[in-house]
């Protein structure tokens, strides 16, 4: 755990925390252990002020091998450090255009949309790694001003960088923004049908094509005809792609 919330938990035994210090503390602490648990994937909350990472969860692997302490140290500066140098556009574009989006939204709403996006990070003696960060305001100011957000970082399931969008469970539409044109697009979510939903929860158990079509009673030639319909309405070539595709955008 960070030094940050190290010291928070101190001063909280020995009565130093103001109580309003205390309860907004307290608002992320569910969270972060909740998010931390997971064993791929971490995260971490951003003061957008004072443009300091207040907390980390531990997963060097997604840090460039360093520890969350260390990232924390640093603050956004790990990120001009060790991002790609390709990718660093990327990353100013988040900063200026995605988060910009969020202006237009209500603070209800901007609460209950995600800013998702790709990009590299630099690894000593090794291959760098594309990594996929997902924001989302948990702090609106008295002027209606992100403040505060939330970031789960995971392994990215895209083959390439970028991929910045604007997502919301609630939607049945998302944004998608174009680095060339450097506009914003509304795009609508594919629905699954049912049949699909299953073969893709089936395959994620690990399940071959024969052991899915006895689990559904059907021949494993339906199978394969479902799974042709789904890679054609999604534009993918094979199943590790469509599980990508699927999970990326928060289908099932």
């Amino acid at each position: 755990m960070s030094d940050i919330i190290n010291s928070l938990h101190t001063r909280k035994r020995t009565g130093n925390v103001p109580f309003s210090e205390e309860k907004n503390a307290n608002k992320y602490f569910n969270v972060l252990k909740a998010v931390s648990n997971t064993s791929l994937g971490c995260m971490y909350i951003a003061d957008l002020k004072t443009r300091k990472l207040e907390f980390i969860s531990e997963n060097p692997l997604l840090f460039s091998g360093l520890s969350c302490t260390e990232v924390e140290k640093m603050g956004y500066n790990f990120f001009r450090k060790y991002t790609k140098k390709e990718d660093l556009e990327i990353l100013k574009k988040v900063s200026t255009h995605g988060l910009k989006f969020f202006e237009c939204l209500s603070p209800e709403e901007k609460k209950v949309h995600t800013l998702t996006y790709d990009f590299h990070v630099k690894y000593a003696n090794s291959v760098d790694v594309l990594v996929n960060h997902k924001i989302t305001p948990v702090e609106i100011c008295d002027q209606g001003e992100i403040s505060k957000i939330v970031c789960v970082v995971s392994y990215s399931m895209s083959r390439n960088a970028g991929n910045i969008r604007i997502i919301s469970n609630l939607s049945d539409s998302y944004w998608k923004y174009n680095l060339f044109t450097g506009k914003w697009v509304e795009e609508c979510k594919i629905t699954l049908k049912i049949r699909e939903i299953e073969i893709i929860r089936l395959y994620l158990q690990g399940l071959t094509i024969e052991e899915i079509a006895e689990q559904l009673f059907v021949s494993p030639s339906t199978i394969k005809f479902h799974r042709s319909k789904l890679f054609e309405r999604i534009g993918v070539k094979n199943i590790i792609e469509a599980i990508s595709y699927v999970i990326s955008n928060n289908l099932i």
